[in-house]
């Protein structure tokens, strides 16, 4: 069925990508929609890479960090 060590390294190698894109992807949605929640809309795949747009992302999310309850369950 398989000829060996190469198969099997194969499998490996296609098997790690396969889990690298899979997690790429994921990390990919959670940023968008951390993005979408404190924009407002929707991130563009440049404002994604944007110093500027994460600068106001922090200051959103700190800002109602702040204005939330004092003491959070």
């Amino acid at each position: 069925m398989f000829d060996g060590i190469g198969t099997l390294y194969t499998l490996y190698i296609v098997g790690f990508a396969i889990a690298l894109t899979v997690s790429g992807w994921i990390v990919t949605e959670r940023v968008r929609r951390r993005m979408k929640k404190s924009l407002g809309r929707k991130a563009t795949d440049l404002e994604l890479a944007s110093l500027k747009t994460w600068m106001r992302v922090e200051e959103t999310e700190q800002r109602d960090k702040q204005s939330g309850p004092i003491h959070p369950r």
